[in-house]
């Protein structure tokens, strides 16, 4: 790993904008994984821990820009290279290029201005990543690689992200796919929108992949078992997306603005920063503007950097934090693979089981709730249950439609309600925790015996914190 990291801090200071504070290291543990360290002395607040220019994020401006080394005739003002350059410039920017036996100067002159500029973000830097990072070396023998190459190699392997749900759910020889029954329905529905929007995704982008590949195959003289299968090529799609999705960093892309999902940069040496609960606290992200230098030509959305926040890191060792948002272990699982053992914004999902309960008056009491807008959506934590809990329960306990009105209003406070409704939540509270008590004793039963220990124990986490809010819940009613 040290050899790829220092390759990768190489290809980085080959640009005079990018920094990185000299008292930082990567560590890396078996417990942890890679993080980001304190060296020596201390990172105090707003000190900027990294710095990369724009040239060195992979994102929808700079993927188009380098794609139009290779295509001439894709033109974006402001993105892609300036046409008007002379061709001596042009071909000093253009470093990449490696005469007409590069397969991209034929492959990427194929794509449309308006073909690009429809795929979103993920499409576009998945395709990209795809095509450099596995297709390209595989179609030139090992001859040709992407000047990103060093970004690459220091992601994750396939075995690393296998704790992501949709990976059990997309790929078929996934051996945690077992696990995917005992997923809790946060957990199932966040899985089940990830994979459809992976889908839907690879079938945007397959048919020139596949197109690609067929011809580059039959013209490079790779045997015919080397052939990368549509399987073989979805996998490593999958892979491609999960890799993203798990170290894209938010971000305005000017070109994508309507579309916030696509509004994101990968940014290298920053995603070895590791997650924290605790928000506003520890290291924050900062994108500065281009500043444009006379003959300067302009590459991407900003200078990316990451500053210590309040936080004061003095102890040798330390590790340096940055919060991906305040998320529940469901999200986290679904969106980067891990839980953590002790999450306060974990919360319970239990929209199922209210709506089961009521349901001999379905109708009734769900053209009210579903008038107010108070149908579903039924959620408690460690500290709280839901004002909608308590709306839609005092109306199916009461029928008293003026009164929950008032309610709704604010004209009436929860403790007129609570009395009425405490018994029924501790029967639902109570049946649910032994139901999760159930479920988490087969899952540790499993544990021994296990093929994948690390998928089994994140699902564990996840029903081991329901408990700790159910039980702190039906304490304080």
């Amino acid at each position: 790993m040290d050899g790829k990291v220092d390759s990768l801090l190489r290809w980085l200071k080959k640009s005079d904008k990018f920094y990185i504070a000299q008292n930082i290291n990567i560590s890396e543990s078996p417990e942890s994984g890679r993080g980001i360290v304190l060296s020596h002395d201390s990172v105090k607040k707003n000190d900027v821990i990294i710095s990369v220019p724009s040239s060195k994020q992979l994102n929808f401006h700079t993927i188009l820009y380098h794609i139009s080394k290779f295509n001439k005739e894709l033109n974006i003002p402001g993105v892609t290279i300036d046409r008007n350059l002379t061709d001596s410039e042009e071909s000093t920017i253009a470093g990449e290029s490696r005469g007409p036996i590069d397969p991209r100067f034929e492959l990427y002159s194929q794509l449309s201005r308006d073909y690009l500029l429809n795929l979103s973000s993920f499409q576009l830097i998945s395709f990209y990543i795809l095509v450099e990072n596995y297709l390209l070396p595989k179609w030139t023998h090992n001859e040709i690689h992407s000047d990103w190459k060093p970004f690459f190699d220091i992601w994750p392997f396939k075995e690393e992200l296998r704790s992501i749900p949709a990976i059990w759910n997309c790929e078929p020889n996934s051996q945690c796919r077992p696990l995917i029954e005992y997923l809790p329905t946060a957990s199932r529905n966040h899985m089940i929108r990830i994979s459809e929007l992976v889908r839907e995704d690879w079938k945007t982008i397959s048919e020139v992949i596949f197109d690609w590949n067929k011809v580059c195959n039959s013209t490079s003289g790779i045997k015919s078992s080397e052939k990368l299968t549509s399987n073989e090529l979805f996998s490593l799609f999958l892979h491609v997306y999960f890799v993203i999705n798990s170290r894209c960093l938010y971000a305005e892309i000017p070109l994508k603005m309507e579309d916030r999902s696509s509004n994101f940069t990968l940014v290298p040496y920053v995603d070895f920063l590791n997650h924290i609960c605790e928000v506003d606290l520890h290291c924050y992200p900062q994108l500065n503007a281009l500043l444009k230098s006379e003959g300067e030509e302009i590459i991407g959305i900003g200078q990316f950097s990451i500053r210590c926040g309040e936080y004061y890191y003095n102890n040798i060792n330390e590790e340096l934090f940055l919060n991906y948002g305040a998320h529940s272990n469901d999200f986290l699982l679904n969106e980067y693979g891990f839980v953590v053992s002790e999450n306060k914004w974990n919360y319970l999902d239990i929209s199922n089981d209210i709506i089961e309960l009521i349901n001999d008056d379905k109708e009734e009491v769900k053209t009210f709730l579903v008038e107010h807008d108070y149908w579903g959506d039924y959620t408690i934590n460690g500290g709280d249950i839901s004002y909608r809990i308590l709306v839609a329960l005092s109306y199916y306990l009461t029928r008293d439609k003026r009164r929950v009105q008032k309610f709704i209003e604010g004209y009436i406070s929860e403790d007129y309600f609570k009395p009425k409704i405490s018994s029924i939540l501790k029967v639902l509270l109570a049946g649910l925790s032994v139901k999760f008590t159930e479920t988490l004793n087969q899952l540790t039963k499993q544990a021994d015996n296990a093929e994948d220990k690390l998928c089994l124990q994140n699902v564990i986490t996840i029903y081991a914190g329901y408990i700790k809010i159910l039980e702190r819940n039906l304490q304080t009613l």
